[in-house]
């Protein structure tokens, strides 16, 4: 895959994390040269085209997702973050371990998940767990692990978020996912370490029947909302405060970092609060009030119900998703906008396109997010064009409509590089940061 770096005319910041240190791994994308889970004999072309067919079936997953309510500090760890390519996990991956003797796993980021979990020995039957990196978690030769009874505490959070009832063998799970996939397994606990960081008794899914999208990595690590997910369960340490800065996604070498802890919020990032949604549990909701094409507002209304349309920001889904109307305000300005360049034919689920192929620099509007409390949030140069063809020829803009005007708004990890995104969900806000963010 080759690099293209075309030269925008916006530079982003790159100050750094500040106070205390934090705890941080590694975080790579799934597309990198770096990632093991990379596929080396698929060109740029084709991983675009099958990541935003991927992305589509995100989409539907996470419309899957609501629910049927009525309406009523420690040192912080920086983790390296690589880049991925499997669907609903999302595409960046970090490094943790399980076990005693600890095992180390891939494990794919989802912030719109809750349980973490990983593939198990046994499997359950034929083509029952999937083809991974790592070898298959052996619970029998970790002396940690224990499965949990259907009274503990965990089970019982289990069954009422889940509605699967426990059975008397002792707890399990299983999540089903818009795309068809699926985990389950046993429900259990063992220790989890997170860089220098050891988690006794981490509750988590052991899954010995896994199915669909999930391909190269171990399982998922649930940076969710639920008392479940790795946020919650790591709140006695990390006061439920983490952030991430992501490689750039055409980038064949940068790596970014998972930061949890003091220290991982940056004092100076630009903040908003963190919102919630009944119909929505797992989701973090962002109040945006508007979007601006090269210091233009969009002559839209957002509406903020959160019984229809809303907005969430996700580390798994890769092109930002606006209701119909939203969107196609949003077209028109960029295309007014840059209706110097020479247009180009639509690439899959992108409409907005342009022909670069002599030209070395283009000149592009910015795009700024407006959230609650006066929070502008531009995108980077990386995170408004997307290129689509193995030499740069050909690039899109990356956003995409959804199908009805009640979806939710979704902020994907596209529009989320160069940027140091903070989730404080004790302070319940959000920041953001400008930065340069190689490990």
């Amino acid at each position: 895959m080759p690099c293209y770096d075309y030269s925008f005319d916006s530079a982003a910041g790159t100050q750094q994390v500040e106070g205390s240190s934090p705890t941080k791994i590694n975080l790579n994308h799934i597309h990198g040269a770096c990632s093991p889970l990379r596929s080396v004999n698929s060109n740029w072309t084709h991983h675009i085209y099958q990541s935003l067919q991927k992305d589509s079936l995100r989409l539907k997953t996470i419309q899957s997702r609501r629910k049927n309510v009525s309406a009523v500090s420690a040192s912080a760890l920086d983790l390296p973050l690589q880049s991925g390519k499997q669907f609903d996990t999302g595409n960046y991956i970090v490094t943790a371990a399980l076990g005693t003797p600890a095992k180390n796993f891939l494990l794919t980021i989802d912030t719109g998940s809750d349980i973490t979990w990983v593939q198990c020995k046994p499997c359950s039957g034929a083509n029952t767990c999937y083809s991974q990196v790592d070898p298959i978690f052996d619970p029998q030769q970790s002396t940690s692990y224990k499965q949990l009874p259907c009274l503990s505490t965990q089970c019982t959070e289990l069954t009422a978020s889940t509605l699967n009832p426990c059975l008397v063998g002792g707890c399990t799970y299983e999540v089903n996912y818009g795309d068809g996939s699926r985990t389950s397994g046993d429900f259990s606990q063992e220790t989890l370490k997170i860089g220098p960081d050891s988690f006794p008794s981490f509750a988590f899914g052991c899954g010995h029947s896994n199915t669909g999208l999930f391909k190269g990595s171990a399982g998922l690590l649930g940076l969710g909302r639920d008392n479940l997910a790795f946020p919650q369960q790591t709140a006695s340490k990390y006061n439920g405060q983490f952030s991430y800065c992501l490689p750039d996604f055409a980038s064949a070498s940068a790596t970014g970092t998972l930061s949890f802890g003091q220290g991982s919020i940056p004092t100076k990032a630009t903040f908003t609060p963190l919102l919630s949604s009944i119909l929505y549990g797992s989701f973090y909701f962002l109040g945006l009030e508007g979007i601006s094409v090269g210091g233009e507002r969009l002559p839209v209304s957002f509406r903020q119900t959160f019984k229809g349309s809303g907005t969430i920001i996700d580390s798994g889904t890769i092109i930002s998703r606006l209701v119909p109307d939203v969107y196609q305000a949003l077209k028109a300005s960029f295309r007014k906008k840059t209706s110097q360049l020479p247009a180009a034919k639509a690439f899959s689920i992108l409409d907005t396109c342009y022909d670069l192929s002599n030209l070395k620099t283009v000149k592009i509007p910015t795009i700024t997010f407006h959230y609650q409390n006066n929070a502008n949030v531009d995108a980077s140069d990386v995170g408004i064009l997307v290129g689509v063809k193995d030499d740069a020829s050909q690039v899109c803009l990356a956003f995409a409509p959804t199908s009805q005007s009640d979806d939710l708004n979704i902020i994907g990890n596209f529009q989320q590089q160069r940027m140091r995104v903070s989730y404080d969900t004790a302070g319940r806000q959000m920041g953001f940061q400008p930065q340069s963010c190689s490990a």
